[in-house]
């Protein structure tokens, strides 16, 4: 019987922050293919081509798009993809400019840590786990990160891992996305979405080349046993995590990836409502969400005004 009231104090929250968890995550995933196709669309040759030719209606079409890819209050700097697309997404990351797919992903991740934290009180009896997820509240990833690492140096990787599994993954995810290393986006984005997308090398140069040239006191290369088995206390439901390995595009060129992200917008605000996310302790997680939301609706606006212009080319 104390079990039961045990478990019914905690999995009702776990449980109802799980959907939102999963809203962001999806959401993520849909702005960054939207960023995608508007920016092979943008910054490819044909339609820069055709808009510089022709003028009129194209050309206002493309300038639209290409204020869409960076607009503060919508998808921020988004390019994404090849040829000048990497370009001008390397080129942000290097002056700090901030993208709605990453802000997304980063804001999902942080909610799937306090998703198993709150179902897990038992770590906040523990200095070290209590430590990281402190610093995870205050938004300090790369803190986070090196209490973690501490945790693991002192007292071992199987005691780290079976402490703070599967938070400790969602902690690392959240650092890549938001470090100044371009090379470890990859690995983030699929922790946080649940879709692997490619690293491509650069210069000739590989992703494993330099992932092994960006090593340090870090974490060790093969997890312990029972983790690589999904034995053991470290096998638990992670939060909000999509299982997929790739998305549905959505129909219809951008006027498709405009629909879907208005989708997403509704989602979003709906996800304010959780009743796992009501108290003062949420409020500023609602007020980033409910940002997060607007900011998609405004993108998908701007995708719509584009494609009318360009009549979807």
């Amino acid at each position: 019987m104390p079990d039961a009231a045990t478990s019914a104090s905690t999995d009702p929250d776990v449980d109802q922050l799980d959907a939102p968890c999963r809203a962001l995550a999806e959401a993520a995933d849909a702005v960054g293919e939207a960023a995608r196709y508007a920016s092979g669309l943008a910054l490819g040759v044909r339609l820069p081509a055709a808009a510089l030719a022709r003028g009129g209606r194209t050309r206002r079409g493309w300038r639209t798009l290409l204020r869409t890819l960076t607009d503060p209050a919508g998808l921020g700097w988004a390019p994404r993809g090849r040829g000048v697309a990497r370009a001008g997404r390397l080129a942000g990351i290097l002056a700090s400019r901030e993208s709605l797919a990453i802000s997304i992903a980063v804001c999902g991740l942080k909610a799937r840590i306090r998703t198993v934290s709150a179902g897990r009180p038992e770590l906040l009896e523990d200095p070290g786990a209590a430590a990281v997820l402190r610093a995870v509240a205050a938004g300090h990833q790369a803190e986070a990160v090196r209490l973690f690492r501490t945790i693991v140096r002192e007292q071992g990787a199987e005691h780290a891992f079976s402490l703070l599994a599967p938070s400790f993954a969602d902690i690392l995810a959240w650092n890549a996305l938001t470090d100044a290393n371009p090379f470890n986006d990859h690995a983030g984005w699929q922790v946080a979405t649940g879709r692997a997308e490619t690293a491509e090398p650069l210069l000739g140069i590989g992703a494993a080349f330099r992932a092994f040239c960006d090593r340090g006191p870090g974490l060790p290369e093969r997890p312990p046993t029972g983790l690589a088995s999904g034995r053991g206390p470290a096998r638990r439901r992670v939060a909000g995590r999509p299982q997929r390995t790739a998305p549905r595009p959505p129909d219809g060129g951008l006027r498709g990836h405009a629909a879907a992200l208005r989708t997403h917008a509704v989602r979003l605000r709906g996800a304010t409502a959780a009743p796992g996310w009501q108290g003062p302790e949420s409020d500023a997680l609602r007020a980033e969400v409910a940002n997060l939301a607007t900011r998609c609706a405004t993108a998908a606006g701007g995708l719509a005004l584009a494609a009318a212009q360009l009549q979807d080319q």
